[in-house]
């Protein structure tokens, strides 16, 4: 009799507990982000997608070399527009006395322009012989020294007489709150730095077009930018682009740096156009096995899309790893590309940047993405595309994402499907026109194409 009585509690009680675990499971799905629900107006077309925001990459200084050399053919097919280097002056030029050699770096800019981008000129370090006290991420000894090989290094690569090149890119040093451990308001100082280098290459004669700032500092510290935006305003200081270092997993970060120096550069009006430039950029500023996975590729494509018509260019770092003393082909560096003794080979971030190189055309108004889900769409001539990633740091997170195009012409459509490192599917559609939805199940760090293109 008691156990009948307990079902018949159980029985009566069920509905109850049924409505509980179901608002409980609302609450955590609540707390754990937002689905997507992307919805694109394809009559509403803006500017053109800017395939310059990740179009430029970084090499670090793994070895004295030109490093690059090997590659060149590999980094030419990621179509990339400007290539930083740095360990610009401690690497590739010699100093005798007050005599500079720049062959080593001339073999460094000859292989860029082969690949088919312009140089970014991290402009660092002191040479030892003319640091004042010999290590090289300390002020030089003599400025006068300083500002000459400044004048001839843009001399020669800028100058009309030299190698002739427009649209270079020079930054004021390398991470100098690390490297050197610079500050701006004490010494070692970086304005004045800042202002010794700007005046060298201003005063030089019969110059292409060229670019000059920085801090490149390790991270976006509002600090460091006001310090420099008011110190270039109070000094009359070319300024041509802001830049600084961001590693993080969580894409939330980058959108919080913009609109902090968004709010920043309220404040100085003047500055308020500059090229705004990540000029390193990826998951992990320290070696990581991340660097050699698809969560890492989905991390740079996702990234891209959410920072588009924020920022003007980011800059994968780095483009090739250093030499594995234990001879291992994957050992967790931040290279797209492994070194050449262990065969060049490409990771999976490498071919998310020829992925993205397939977004273009005139970029379409998008809303509804999620916590997870990243898109942007495009209108090339016929063809609608719209580029989906799932970006999951923990890998875990499963999502179907339903797309809606509104406004789609009827017609005869061929409508094409390609997973990123996955398998590519077409069918032949005939949409009656009005609104086109999609549902696309994505699994963790999944990125997909989607395009339609009109054949009637």
């Amino acid at each position: 009799m008691k156990k009948l009585f307990s079902l018949f509690l159980l029985l009566i009680a069920l509905p109850a507990l049924v409505l509980g675990v179901k608002k409980v499971l609302d609450l955590r799905k609540g707390a754990a982000g937002k689905p997507a629900n992307i919805v694109i107006d394809v009559s509403q077309t803006g500017g053109e997608i800017s395939q310059n925001l990740w179009q430029n990459f970084a090499q670090g200084g793994e070895e004295p070399k030109d490093m690059l050399a090997p590659a060149i053919n590999e980094i030419k097919a990621l179509n990339p527009k400007i290539i930083r280097i740095d360990h610009v002056f401690d690497f590739y030029v010699s100093v005798n006395g007050t005599d500079f050699d720049f062959s080593k770096l001339d073999k460094v800019v000859q292989t860029i322009l082969a690949t088919g981008a312009v140089p970014m000129f991290s402009l660092s370090y002191t040479p030892a012989a003319m640091s004042r006290d010999g290590q090289l991420t300390s002020p030089p000894k003599d400025w006068s020294l300083w500002q000459k090989l400044i004048r001839e290094t843009v001399s020669r690569y800028s100058g009309k007489n030299g190698l002739n090149l427009a649209n270079v890119y020079y930054e004021v040093w390398n991470e100098p709150d690390l490297f050197g451990k610079w500050h701006y308001g004490k010494d070692p100082n970086y304005l004045v730095l800042y202002q010794q280098t700007v005046a060298a290459a201003q005063s030089v004669p019969n110059v292409n077009s060229f670019n000059i700032g920085g801090p490149a500092t390790t991270g976006f510290y509002p600090n460091w930018l006001k310090a420099i935006l008011k110190f270039c305003y109070e000094n009359k200081l070319r300024m041509d682009f802001v830049s600084w270092h961001r590693y993080t997993e969580n894409l939330d970060d980058y959108e919080d740096d913009f609109e902090k120096l968004n709010r920043i550069l309220t404040d100085y009006p003047e500055y308020f156009s500059l090229e705004r430039l990540i000029t390193e950029y990826g998951p992990d500023s320290e070696n990581s096995p991340w660097y050699d996975t698809k969560v890492a590729a989905a991390h740079a494509i996702a990234g891209s899309i959410r920072l588009l018509g924020k920022v003007h260019r980011v800059f994968a770092f780095e483009l090739k790893d250093g030499p594995d003393p234990q001879g291992q082909k994957f050992w967790g560096r931040w290279g797209l590309l492994t070194h050449e003794k262990t065969g060049l080979e490409k990771k999976p971030r490498y071919f998310a940047y020829q992925f993205l190189n397939k977004l273009f055309g005139k970029r379409l108004s998008l809303i509804g993405e999620g916590s997870w889900v990243a898109a942007a769409a495009a209108k090339d001539g016929k063809v609608v595309k719209v580029l989906i990633v799932n970006y999951d740091s923990a890998d875990h997170h499963f999502e179907t994402v339903p797309v809606t195009l509104k406004n789609v012409p009827a017609g005869n459509y061929s409508f094409k499907t390609s997973y990123f490192m996955g398998k590519e599917t077409t069918v032949q559609e005939n949409l009656a026109g009005g609104d086109v939805v999609k549902n696309i199940f994505l699994e963790p760090n999944t990125v997909v194409m989607l395009e339609w293109t009109k054949t009637n």
